[in-house]
């Protein structure tokens, strides 16, 4: 009867020490609610307006910690600026509120007069002035982009895969503006220079962090496949295109999204899956593409929900994963709002987790 007594006391000791495991490694689910990708966008225009200074540029970054709450910094980049256009350009087609449009043309203008003069600072905006024109049809929003263009045929980041592969990606939709083949040939040839320099970084933030058999994950491999995706529809390459869909059959994204870490590496990756679902039809992609979201919304966003608010309930994301401090960027945040406005009518759920 001791040893029963003795086996019992340790099976009571044992289950409480897996349920209290569980409780502080997974998000608390006694207090949610949901909202659509629509109104968590909008929740998180709060902190692109807070970033906003007088001149109408933006402060790059808040940093928050426990002890002192969030503080902006003074540093702001004329670039900054391209990710509100990208914001509010999403909010107006899954809205069509004219505000909305008219935050996109006022904050496009805006980069266009900060850029006049320092197109070295603005070469890698394209994807937003592009977005820009085909919403508003504004000629001088197309102009600026062929200028940018030209602008970054002359740069060359060949060892850097995340800036080669935005760049492939820039070139493809200047092809896809303009028709003129020299971005196109461009564009293909930054796409393998981009791949190439999957595993030759010349920084550790493009780490393999996933592995299965053949295959391997880099960290920012999503830049690339984005300017795959793009190349593909621009140019109605098939076999481009099945190169896409065998990377993500095989990345397993929303069972890597931790290992990703930075917001920088995780958002082209959604944003890949909804183009990818988009160009095949497949829901398989929209579905993970919603469930990485969701990973993104229970651990990065300071929601200004009381029962899920990180810092100062802002409405920001939290560039790495949340562990005591961490960064807010207008950047992340705008690119964000953009991504969950092409989930305008999904429901997200806001978890209770601090």
């Amino acid at each position: 009867m001791k040893i029963l007594f003795v086996i019992a006391i340790l099976a009571v000791a044992f289950a409480s020490s897996i349920s209290l495991y569980f409780l502080l490694a997974t998000p608390l689910t006694s207090a949610t609610t949901t909202l659509s990708g629509n109104e968590i966008a909008v929740d998180s225009l709060k902190f692109i307006n807070v970033m906003k200074n007088n001149d109408g540029k933006y402060y790059y970054q808040s940093e928050c910690t426990d002890d002192s709450g969030c503080k902006r910094d003074s540093d702001s980049y004329i670039q900054t600026g391209a990710w509100p256009v990208l914001a509010y350009a999403g909010l107006y087609q899954s809205t069509k509120n004219q505000q909305y449009l008219d935050k996109m043309n006022n904050e496009a203008n805006n980069l266009m007069s900060a850029c006049n003069g320092n197109e070295d600072e603005c070469m890698w905006i394209l994807v937003q002035m592009a977005k820009a024109y085909q919403i508003s049809q504004n000629s001088q929003y197309l102009d600026f982009a062929k200028k940018l263009a030209d602008r970054l045929l002359t740069n060359n980041n060949e060892k850097d895969a995340m800036m080669t592969g935005i760049e492939a990606r820039e070139f493809a939709l200047a092809y896809e503006l303009t028709g003129d083949q020299k971005y196109l040939n461009e564009a293909r040839s930054r796409l393998q220079k981009s791949k190439a320099a999957w595993n030759l970084s010349v920084d550790s933030y493009n780490d393999p962090i996933y592995s299965s058999g053949t295959f391997v994950l880099y960290r920012f491999a999503c830049w690339t496949e984005l300017a795959e995706l793009e190349i593909a529809k621009a140019s109605s390459d098939t076999k481009i295109l099945a190169n896409a869909v065998a990377f993500f059959d095989s990345a397993n994204i929303p069972g890597n999204v931790r290992n990703l870490e930075q917001l920088s590496a995780i958002q082209p990756c959604i944003e890949a899956l909804l183009n990818l679902n988009q160009q095949t039809g497949s829901a398989q992609y929209f579905d993970q593409a919603k469930a990485t979201s969701q990973y993104v919304i229970t651990y990065r966003w300071d929601s200004p929900l009381d029962i899920a608010k990180k810092y100062n309930g802002d409405g920001a994301y939290l560039f790495r994963f949340y562990a005591g401090d961490d960064l807010k960027t207008v950047t992340d945040t705008g690119y964000m709002i953009y991504l969950l406005s092409r989930m305008p009518n999904e429901q997200f759920e806001i978890l209770s987790w601090r």
